[in-house]
C-alpha cells in the first residue's frame, strides 16, 4: 500500500486542515509514492523509536509530536535532530506527524480520553465552528464528587501511577470538568469562563497555574505523555482492515518519579 493511500485514509478523518497554525502535521520526511508494508507507532521520533525502526525494517514511522517543528539551519552527524533525519533518510523510513488535527478533530484525541474515562455528553472548549473541531472539551458529571475521589477515579482509568494536583482542598466538591491533553495550560482562563470547577491537562506551568489556583480552579496536570500514549489506538482503528503490519514503540515518559 503506497504512504499516499494511508495518508488519505488518515487525512479523510482528521484533516490537516484542523491542525492548529502553528503546528507542522503531515508527510515530514519521506515519499508519498513509497510502497509501505510495516508502520511504527511512536508519540515521539526519539533515538530509540528511529533505531528500532530501523532494526525492525519499518517503511513508515508515525508520530503524534513532529520531528521538524522549527527551522533546520544544517542537518549534520553532530547535532540531535540532524543524525535522526540522516538516520531516516539513509534507511528509506517516512516519518508522518498527526498531531492537534488529531487532538481537535470530532473522534480524534481529546474526544477518546474522554471514551477512556466514559464521559460520553461534553462540549468542545475552544469550537471552530467552520471545521466543526476546536481543542479541548469540557463536561458535567453525572453528580456532585471529591476532587479526591475524582483523582483516584482518573488515575485507574487511564492507568497513571501519579499525578500532579493543585488545589488547596481534595475535599472540594466538582460538578463540571474541562480536560485538554497534551501541553494546554494557556487554555486554562478560557476554561475558567465555562465555570469549571476542575481543569485537567498536562504540562502546567507555574506561573499559569499559580494564576489559575488563586482565581480558585483547580488543576490537575496528568502528564503529557501520560495522556497522549496510546494515540496509536486510534489510529489503528481506521487502518486495521488494511494488509499492514503494526509496531508500537515508546521511550517512556521524560519525567520519572522515585
Amino acid at each position: 500500500m503506497k504512504a499516499r493511500d494511508i495518508i488519505n485514509i488518515l487525512e479523510k478523518k482528521f484533516p490537516k486542515i484542523n491542525a492548529e497554525e502553528w503546528d507542522n502535521v503531515g508527510l515530514l520526511i519521506g515519499d508519498y509514492e513509497k510502497e509501505v508494508k510495516k508502520i511504527q507507532f511512536s508519540l515521539d521520533a526519539t533515538l530509540e523509536s528511529i533505531e528500532n525502526a530501523i532494526s525492525k525494517k519499518v517503511d513508515m514511522l508515525i508520530t503524534h509530536h513532529p520531528i521538524i517543528f522549527k527551522a533546520i539551519k544544517d542537518i549534520t552527524e553532530q547535532n540531535i535532530l540532524g543524525k535522526k533525519i540522516r538516520d531516516l533518510i539513509k534507511n528509506d523510513i517516512n516519518v508522518y506527524s498527526i498531531h492537534t488535527n488529531l487532538d481537535s478533530s470530532i473522534d480524534g484525541l481529546n474526544d477518546y480520553v474522554l471514551k477512556k474515562l466514559g464521559i460520553s455528553e461534553y462540549k468542545i472548549l475552544d469550537f471552530n465552528e467552520e471545521k466543526n473541531c476546536g481543542i479541548g472539551r469540557f463536561f458535567k458529571l453525572n453528580k456532585e464528587e471529591t476532587l479526591k475521589k475524582f483523582i483516584e477515579k482518573l488515575k485507574l482509568k487511564l492507568k497513571i501511577l501519579n499525578l500532579r494536583v493543585i488545589s488547596d482542598d481534595l475535599d472540594k466538591k466538582i460538578r463540571k470538568v474541562a480536560l485538554i491533553n497534551g501541553s494546554a495550560m494557556s487554555y486554562w482562563k478560557k476554561a475558567k469562563k465555562e465555570k469549571v470547577d476542575l481543569f485537567i491537562t498536562g504540562d502546567a506551568t507555574y506561573h499559569d497555574t499559580l494564576d489559575a489556583l488563586e482565581s480558585g480552579l483547580s488543576i490537575i496536570d496528568f502528564g503529557h505523555y501520560e495522556s497522549e500514549h496510546f494515540f496509536y489506538e486510534i489510529l489503528v482503528e481506521e487502518l486495521k482492515e488494511k494488509d499492514l503490519e503494526f509496531l508500537i514503540f515508546n521511550s517512556g515518559p521524560v519525567f520519572k518519579f522515585y
